[in-house]
Parts: C-alpha cells; sequence; structure tokens
C-alpha cells in the first residue's frame, strides 16, 4: 500500500479526542419491552418540577424510575451512584425512564430505546408538565 492510500483512510486516528454533544440514535426493536404499554406510576411522578429521591441515597439529581410493571423504584444514574443499575443486577428489571431529559432506557440491550409502546407514556408525561 502507498504511503497516500494510508493517510486516505476513513477511520478517527486511535486518540481522536472529540469533545462535544454526540446524537444518541435510541434502538426501536427492543425485545424486552413486551406487550405492555408503559406509564409512570403515581407514587414516582415528580413533585414541584422536584425528582423523587434516589431510595439509596437520597440524590435529588439524575434519577431514574423503573418503568418495570407495578415496580416503584426510584434509582440514581450511572455516572452518580449506580443504584438503578444495582436495581436491574438484583431484579431483572431493565427498562426505565430519566427524570433529567425522559429518555427511555433499557439495561438489558444497553440502549436508549423507542417504541409505540411508549407512546403512552410519552402522552403522560406531557400532561403531567401542563
Amino acid at each position: 500500500m502507498s504511503q497516500s492510500n494510508k493517510s486516505a483512510s476513513s477511520e478517527p486516528p486511535a486518540n481522536d479526542n472529540r469533545i462535544g454533544p454526540f446524537a444518541i440514535v435510541p434502538k426501536y426493536d427492543c425485545p424486552h419491552l413486551g406487550e405492555n404499554a408503559y406509564v409512570l406510576l403515581q407514587s414516582t411522578q415528580q413533585q414541584e418540577d422536584q425528582q423523587p429521591p434516589c431510595v439509596g441515597c437520597n440524590s435529588k439529581q439524575e434519577n431514574w424510575a423503573c418503568l418495570h410493571g407495578d415496580c416503584n423504584y426510584i434509582g440514581c444514574s450511572r455516572y452518580q451512584q449506580k443504584h438503578m443499575l444495582k436495581h436491574h443486577e438484583s431484579t431483572g428489571h431493565n427498562i426505565c425512564l430519566s427524570y433529567s431529559d425522559r429518555s427511555v432506557f433499557c439495561y438489558a440491550c444497553d440502549s436508549y430505546i423507542d417504541s409505540p409502546q411508549l407512546h403512552l407514556l410519552s402522552r403522560q408525561l406531557n400532561q403531567l408538565l401542563y
């Protein structure tokens, strides 16, 4: 291979230190959603624009609500003390909602997700805001 072909590689260099926002593309075919229509339980809804506290550490920042059945667990993010991740690991509850940006994450897929099954949840969240 000639020297000019080596520099034309489309791969970024190994020490690429890009900074800035990156687009997150949700997964649209999460098999862990099952046939459920997801909603946020009354006991896990935000009160007066404040996130409910994490069950494990009482933090009110970057918390997540477990969306598994009638579970009302609130845990902090994996960038805090990882209480929602620990809840997933001990219970197998995969699907959770971020209070910070209203995104939905599946721990089993290790991906943000979107699905028509989450549209009822989106409508519910929109009504709670207004």
